[in-house]
């Protein structure tokens, strides 16, 4: 199913018309919980990877202290889906309270001492998603992350690779994967994706001095939230990036370590639409959707929860074999 996203239901344009020469598209991906195969642009699905390609570790240093097992979270979350469907009242099974106890997160003294596999995020397809940036000769985007965050910079260690479909012909199956994890957060729960290409416009930190004044006066003069109407929430290709940051500086794009400012590729979001939903994000295929019933929510089907923060990954225009750059920012009103 399509998703698509209202009309605004107030224009930004209007009462700054400074803002129609700043306006940049991006596609929202709309991830809802599915079974995505090799084949299909996904988020926490399987990747379309070659048999004699190696799989990406993490070799960075690892302080973790509590892990829990993959296999357990997985296993947890099917679980979940299911028991929806039961009585609120219905007691665990004895195999299913074996699987919460075995997620329940457990010490550990040295969880990482050996490469850790990565965890496939998302995977691509260029005749999917609107805009996709690609090298010549690639159409698939594949992003992968360390199941550890606890690195010396707080930063996921990120791994994206591009490639051309085609030219898989014997994939990896299965692919490596950790035994443990930092936390069940940090697994994306297996989604397909139903792309749409919208428009967005800066952050209030993104502005110009004398526009970020007066959007500021309007927010306190209407009530409104100038970022809910400007900028798309949730998992998203493109569009501005960087939404919002303590400091001004880090409002702007990182620079790649060749200098070259780099260009949003993908923000790992939070919910696709507030409670109120003032900025009118709600697709309209899910204007009835209740967010307390089911599981896992319409709006958040990815599980995916680093602490409030959105996750924004970044790409260097000047060469696609530069390493990407992440930033990761809380997503403020």
């Amino acid at each position: 199913m399509t998703r698509t996203t209202p009309p605004r239901p107030l224009d930004v344009t209007g009462a700054f018309p400074e803002l129609a020469t700043m306006s940049r598209n991006v596609t929202r991906l709309h991830p809802r919980s599915g079974v995505p195969t090799v084949e299909d642009s996904s988020v926490g699905g399987p990747l379309l990877w070659p048999r004699d390609e190696p799989w990406p570790t993490c070799t960075r240093s690892h302080e973790v202290y509590e892990v829990v097992e993959l296999e357990a979270v997985r296993a947890w979350y099917h679980i979940a889906v299911a028991r929806w469907s039961r009585p609120d009242d219905e007691p665990p099974t004895p195999e299913e309270q074996s699987i919460f106890d075995r997620r329940t997160p457990r010490e550990t003294d040295s969880p990482c001492t050996d490469p850790v596999p990565l965890l496939p995020v998302a995977q691509l397809y260029a005749r999917d998603v609107p805009g996709l940036p690609v090298p010549d000769g690639t159409d698939l985007l594949q992003i992968l992350w360390c199941p550890f965050m606890d690195h010396d910079d707080d930063i996921p260690a990120i791994h994206v690779r591009w490639r051309r479909a085609d030219r898989v012909t014997a994939l990896l199956s299965p692919p490596p994967e950790p035994p443990v994890i930092e936390l069940d957060d940090y697994w994306p729960a297996p989604c397909v994706l139903h792309p749409e290409q919208v428009t967005e416009y800066p952050a209030p930190t993104q502005l110009p001095a004398a526009v970020s004044a007066r959007v500021d006066a309007w927010q306190e003069e209407t009530g409104h939230h100038y970022t809910e109407f400007a900028v798309a929430p949730g998992w998203k290709t493109g569009g501005w990036g960087v939404v919002s940051s303590d400091d001004a500086d880090a409002a702007d794009p990182p620079r790649c370590e060749c200098g070259t400012v780099t260009e949003p590729l993908l923000t790992v979001g939070l919910s696709e639409w507030n409670e109120d939903n003032e900025g009118g994000w709600r697709p309209l295929e899910d204007a009835d959707a209740d967010d307390r019933r089911g599981y896992p929510p319409v709006g958040d089907p990815t599980m995916i929860n680093l602490g409030g923060e959105e996750l924004q990954i970044y790409y260097c225009p000047e060469s696609y074999e530069h390493p990407p750059l992440t930033v990761r920012v809380y997503r403020t009103l």
